[in-house]
This record gives C-alpha cells, sequence and structure tokens, in this order.
C-alpha cells in the first residue's frame, strides 16, 4: 500500500532528492514510499523528523 502521507509531505521534491537528504539510496526511499519496505525504527524517526510529523502519522 502506498504511503499516501508520506508522497503527500514530500511535495514537489523528487524522490532522488528527499532521498539525498535522508542519506538513503533513492531506491530504498521509493520502496519505502510504495509500500514495499518498511523502514527500521531509525530510520522511521528521522524520517518523522524531516517531514515533521510524528511515526505514528507518517507509518501508521
Amino acid at each position: 500500500m502506498k504511503n499516501k502521507k508520506m508522497m503527500a509531505l514530500r511535495g514537489d521534491r523528487s524522490q532522488k532528492t528527499v532521498a539525498k537528504e535522508l542519506g538513503m539510496p533513492q531506491s530504498t526511499y521509493a520502496m519505502i514510499e510504495a509500500g514495499h519496505r518498511f523502514p527500521r525504527r531509525d530510520l522511521q524517526f528521522r524520517m518523522a523528523r524531516y517531514f515533521r510529523t510524528t511515526v505514528d502519522e507518517l507509518f501508521f
């Protein structure tokens, strides 16, 4: 299931840009956003902080 919240928060930034700012490969970010991978807990917190939201709101 696609993470529509993450897609909305990404806005007009490319997956490549967001992935670089988060310090991960674009392919990993794309798989997380598409719902094919679930990030480790530390990455969940980093992504929530980046998007200025909570882990629960972003992933659950």
